[in-house]
């Protein structure tokens, strides 16, 4: 009789959102199958809904799960389920928050009686020991590369992955079709691996405790998935590279042409998303040169402070090559992002700002700030670096990760840090202001105008953002205050606090119909009540006055004109009728906005300013259902969060140079 295994890879689908394909499953399902044919059944499982039905109707041989920060308790909820509905399930976790010492994983299986196995590294291979030593009559076999506990005693024989052999030969899980009901799902993003691992060690990321070596997929194979996958998917519009450092290897090269030539015919994916290569200048170039206006520029900084780069592992990245590949992109008009944590070893409240400013100085067009998350297993969370760096953490629920599966309350939760030796919680919380400020007038594009006209001009857009954040102005230091104290009373003391706090049916209930992202919400706060709009417009336009004229270098006429310009683009009625505005602007204007050096020389501009009738009705089909408007708070951050940042600003476009 066959072996019944199921294999999850569990994402909470209480807030309706964009999932990845579950990848990582299809490799072990692919792998398992390959081996035993006819006798494994092999189910696989994104939705916890699902998987719930499922095991009610037909509990399996053998559960396995993927276990991740964002679905940890959800894991533990269907692993006491599972054992309760049939006890003899052997069942079994793996993925890069199982940590590897022995005695924290002694401790993990001790403290979860209803977990069988813990899996070490990769997966594939040590299941199928598993599975081929249940085949041959073994109830509870421990093979290298698992824990497991049997009969009190614990089991731990780990297998490093095999880095010796560089290329990785198993079965593509999208060839063999596994993966095709989730391609199907037009909520699913296709994730791709060309290779596995990762040569630097940043001790916040998990793939700083697996593969220390670039391990790679065969080349026709990648290729091949691509063209599947375009011939399978939903049309879905993004795709996201999982690799830790594509471009890294000059077959990189090959790979994006393809997916450039997929683009070419199908006509998507609009968005194709890459972890550049740290080091690899020239090759990320050029591969950015292929996937043109497709591809989302991200090239994460996390700090520009030397010192606090080599604490977190990043000291061997080199600066001067970032800088090399944000000129392309500017050169190409094309956008680039980057992210910046806060919170980490050795960083002050000056070399955050510092970092910030840096952001700036260098070019990029969109600055995420992202408060640093202790992740299990990870360097950074160890005790050793907690003691060594002074860290002490909070915690806070996940947004979007909650719900009630087999009649149980369940949630995730998020350990963060809020504070170091180096940095008292009150400075980090301090930067709130700065990081929505950010987000608002720099990222959204609200008054940024303004800051490019002052970066043209030498003065640094953080120092507007740093005077702005201690306004004196009513209106402005009431909202910001309560940015402030809002974002200290999200945070739980102890874990055990928020649990207890939120298992408690009413306060559950809250969390699931009005937990919203704080930096959205007061997005949607100001847009509720323009005079914060108009405060902010009117105050960032004094500082930056004052700014230019203590450096000689003020025109009123060219201010007037910039402030003109950026409050015809500000999007301040969401549901307002298509509309076109041609004005004439100084080409100077206009090379400042666009970035474009071209118009620099041009007397005058035809500029056309519109909303186009697509996000007319984008914005009423979420803004104003059935004719109904609905512009609460929650409405819009929900608007929000599925692409209407993009409707917060009108589009423009260069009509003819006179």
């Amino acid at each position: 009789m066959a072996i019944n295994i199921y294999l999850a890879d569990l994402v909470y689908n209480t807030v309706k959102t964009d999932y990845v394909v579950p990848l990582n499953i299809g490799y072990v399902a692919s792998f398992l199958k390959e081996k035993f044919g006819s006798e494994v059944n092999i189910k696989l499982f994104k939705y916890p809904d699902v998987l719930e039905k499922a095991l009610l109707e037909n509990p399996p041989d053998i559960l396995a799960l993927s276990h991740y920060s964002w679905n940890e308790r959800l894991d533990f909820l269907f692993l006491d389920m599972v054992k309760r509905l049939n006890s003899k399930t052997l069942t079994a976790m793996g993925g890069p928050n199982i940590r590897t010492e022995p005695a924290d994983i002694e401790k993990f299986l001790t403290n979860h009686k209803n977990l069988d196995y813990c899996i070490i590294n990769e997966g594939e291979e040590t299941f199928a020991k598993i599975i081929s030593e249940i085949l041959k009559g073994c109830v509870k076999p421990h093979p290298s590369g698992c824990a497991v506990i049997i009969d009190g005693e614990f089991f731990y024989a780990p297998k490093p992955p095999d880095q010796k052999s560089m290329e990785i030969n198993q079965p593509s899980p999208y060839l063999t079709g596994w993966l095709d009901q989730f391609l199907a799902d037009p909520n699913m993003i296709p994730l791709l691996e060309t290779n596995r691992g990762c040569p630097f060690r940043c001790v916040y990321c998990a793939w700083g405790t697996m593969l220390s070596k670039i391990r790679i997929r065969p080349l026709d194979q990648v290729l091949k998935e691509i063209e599947y996958i375009a011939e399978k998917s939903a049309g879905q519009p993004a795709w996201i590279f999982c690799d830790s450092n594509f471009g890294i290897l000059p077959r990189d090269l090959e790979i994006a042409k393809k997916v450039r030539e997929v683009m070419d015919k199908k006509g998507y994916p609009a968005d194709v998303t890459v972890w550049q290569s740290k080091n690899t200048v020239s090759r990320n170039i050029e591969i950015s040169e292929i996937l043109g206006e497709n591809n989302k520029g991200l090239i994460a900084i996390q700090s520009a402070d030397p010192k606090v780069l080599d604490n977190i592992g990043r000291g061997a990245i080199k600066m001067s090559g970032i800088t090399e590949q944000l000129n392309y992109f500017h050169k190409k008009n094309l956008e680039v992002r980057t992210d910046i944590l806060i919170g980490l070893p050795g960083e002050s409240a000056k070399s955050h700002y510092n970092t910030l400013a840096s952001a700036f100085d260098m070019g990029f067009d969109y600055i995420s700030m992202l408060n640093i998350t202790l992740l299990q297993g990870t360097k950074y969370e160890s005790d050793e670096y907690r003691q060594q760096y002074g860290v002490k953490t909070k915690y806070r629920p996940i947004f979007g990760a909650y719900g009630k599966y087999d009649n149980r309350i369940v949630f995730e939760i998020e350990e963060s840090v809020r504070a170091t030796k180096d940095m008292s919680e009150e400075e980090l919380n301090n930067f709130k202001i700065h990081h929505w400020l950010i987000l608002f007038n720099w990222n959204m594009g609200i008054f940024k105008p303004v800051f490019l006209l002052a970066k043209k001009q030498g003065i640094n857009p953080e120092i507007i953002i740093d005077e702005l954040s201690r306004t004196k102005n009513s209106i402005l230091r009431n909202f910001f205050d309560r940015i402030k104290k809002e974002s200290m009373e999200e945070w739980f003391e102890t874990k055990e606090e928020m649990i207890f706090f939120y298992e408690q049916p009413e306060n559950f209930n809250n969390l699931v119909n009005t937990f919203i992202k704080l930096n959205l919400f007061y997005v949607a706060l100001a847009y509720q009540d323009l005079k914060i709009i108009e405060a902010l417009q009117k105050e960032i336009e004094t500082i930056a006055t004052e700014k230019l004229r203590l450096k000689n270098i003020f025109n009123q006429v060219v201010m007037n004109n910039i402030i003109e310009l950026s409050d015809l683009l500000i999007c301040k009625d969401f549901l307002e009728d298509e509309k076109k505005i041609i004005k004439k602007y100084p080409g100077e204007i206009i090379s400042i906005i666009t970035g474009d050096p071209k118009f620099a020389n041009k007397d005058v501009i035809e500029l056309e300013i519109y909303r186009p009738q697509e996000f007319v009705s984008f914005c009423r089909l979420h803004l104003s259902p059935d004719g109904k408007k609905d512009l609460s708070s929650k409405n819009i951050v929900q608007f929000l969060e599925t692409g209407g940042v993009d409707m917060l600003k009108n589009k423009m476009r260069v009509l003819t140079a006179l």
